[in-house]
């Protein structure tokens, strides 16, 4: 019996032990998330240092202003003002419309802008349909960075915790190091550090369209995801596209009803609707030709045609884009997590969005 009862204590023994080796990868796992961040914090200061001054961030500065200016030469001083003080020499002069290079007609409208406040604010309608970016911008910009500075504060801290957020959603279905590794290797690719880098909605909406999908399929909490998805919409309203087949998704797991998925879907929609609506946009013949055809000079004074003819052509080349891009190799990482089965359907209602959006917008870029 003392043999017996020696041997069981002896198999008992080693609890410690494993209570110590659970702490010991613990530990370890949290030291590769430092490690990881630091590096994720290193580049993300760099990136700082070296934005992608978009012409398009003059016109979102604008429309930050409104939040408190109605005069558009009052505007249009404060604008240029922040441009001649924090942009660097040589980006400064390809936004005044001096690229050397560049075609015509966009150092032209470049020019237009700088120097004529109407032309300037007849811009503004084409990117205040980003009212929840305007409005962050405005309120970083009042922290005393200014708002060249505050956007791009905004795009590095996107990119910063969009690459916390994947580490920890990665880190869910692979080991520490390999989470490490991935992580690492995803938010160092051209695609992410060029999003970074970026001075306009893209990075801040990005990053609200991955905590939404995130909650929806990985943590599954439908209600603070769909609010978040439909919030993302207000940083861009390209993300109605993402709506429908994330609604389909969850119709299609039981988990929401079809006819609140349906509401949801109306909601998206009408939230597109009012938003062009209230911010006086020129419609899909203006965005078409800004992508595809040229920049404008005036764009509130033209009458825009876009044929089928033209769509196809643009098509076309899109595609060709496409297939030369990073598309290929990000599809067939995608593909990898299809092994998962709590992921198939974040992969169908992620590829379903990119080709929707390719097919009503087909500027690869």
């Amino acid at each position: 019996m003392n043999v017996a009862k020696n041997m069981t204590l002896s198999a008992s023994a080693p609890g410690p032990l494993l209570v110590r080796g659970r702490g010991r990868r613990g530990a370890a796992a949290i030291g590769i998330f430092l490690l990881y961040l630091f590096l994720l914090g290193g580049v993300a200061i760099r990136l700082y240092h070296k934005p992608i001054y978009s012409m398009d961030s003059i016109q979102y500065m604008g429309n930050a202003l409104l939040m408190e200016e109605r005069d558009p030469a009052r505007i249009h001083q404060r604008v240029y003002a922040e441009v001649r003080r924090f942009v660097p020499k040589g980006e400064r002069e390809d936004l005044l419309g001096h690229e050397a290079g560049a075609p015509e007609g966009q150092n032209k409208s470049r020019q237009e802008r700088a120097a004529n406040p109407e032309r300037f604010a007849e811009f503004l309608p084409l990117f205040a349909i980003r009212p929840l970016y305007n409005q962050t911008l405005w309120l970083v910009g009042k922290t005393g960075l200014g708002l060249v500075r505050a956007g791009i504060f905004i795009s590095v801290a996107s990119y910063f915790f969009l690459g916390v957020l994947a580490f920890v959603w990665l880190g869910k279905h692979m080991s520490p190091g390999l989470t490490l590794a991935f992580s690492v290797l995803l938010m160092i690719s051209p695609p992410l550090m060029s999003l970074g880098r970026d001075t306009t909605a893209d990075p801040l909406a990005t990053l609200v369209a991955f905590g939404a999908l995130y909650l929806i399929f990985e943590k599954r909490r439908l209600l603070p995801g769909m609010i978040l998805l439909l919030a993302s919409i207000y940083f861009r309203t390209d993300f109605v596209v993402l709506a429908g087949p994330v609604l389909l998704a969850c119709w299609l797991e039981r988990r929401i009803e079809l006819w609140k998925a349906g509401v949801l879907a109306l909601v998206a929609v009408a939230s597109v609707l009012c938003i062009n609506h209230f911010a006086g946009d020129y419609g899909m013949g203006m965005l078409y030709y800004r992508n595809f055809a040229g920049v404008p000079v005036a764009p509130g004074e033209m009458t825009v045609q876009f044929s089928a003819r033209n769509y196809v052509s643009v098509l076309r080349s899109g595609i060709t884009l496409m297939m030369e891009s990073f598309f290929l190799p990000f599809l067939l990482l995608g593909t990898a997590g299809i092994v998962l089965r709590r992921v198939r359907g974040l992969f169908a209602v992620t590829l379903a969005y990119v080709l929707l959006h390719f097919m009503i917008l087909p500027n690869w870029q």
